[in-house]
């Protein structure tokens, strides 16, 4: 009978051995899947990081050649900056172009400016343009200072 009893408690010793090893291996490979899930995350957002400044960098260039408005790159700068996990001393650099683009929020863009009369275009053309005068000198500070942090290497 002592025999029966050993061989159960081998047996039920063995199956929770076999239970535990699958446990750990089922934990091993979640945390495999986390581990690449995360690699692939990071590389991921590297590569959206990577995009947003090549975006702002080809915006800088326009700005620079006057081939778009102050208004419509600040808006864009703004937008992209705010995707990007800048430090505290980056955003700074940006701070200009957020500023332009809050102080010209107001003025309708896409369908809503084909909407407008050439009376209102011209009222609003007129405001953006006091507006961006307003704003130039700043805004050329933060052209030089965003183009050498995207030009860092």
């Amino acid at each position: 009978m002592e025999n029966y009893e050993q061989l159960i408690m081998l047996l039920i010793i063995t199956a929770l051995g076999v239970y535990a090893a699958q446990v750990c291996l089922q934990l091993w490979q979640q945390k495999k899947i986390a581990r690449q899930a995360h690699a692939m995350l990071k590389q991921q957002r590297s590569e959206s990081h990577r995009a947003h400044q090549e975006s702002i960098a080809v915006l800088i260039r326009c700005l620079s050649q006057k081939q778009v408005s102050v208004t419509e790159a600040s808006i864009r700068i703004s937008g992209l900056a705010k995707m990007l996990d800048l430090n505290e001393e980056e955003r700074k650099q940006y701070q200009a172009f957020n500023d332009l683009a809050f102080a010209t929020s107001h003025i309708p863009i896409l369908a809503d400016w084909k909407r407008l009369s050439s009376k209102e275009r011209y009222k609003f053309t007129l405001e953006r343009e006091t507006i961006e005068s307003q704003f130039e000198e700043r805004i050329q500070h933060a052209v030089k200072a965003v183009d050498q942090i995207l030009n860092q290497p």
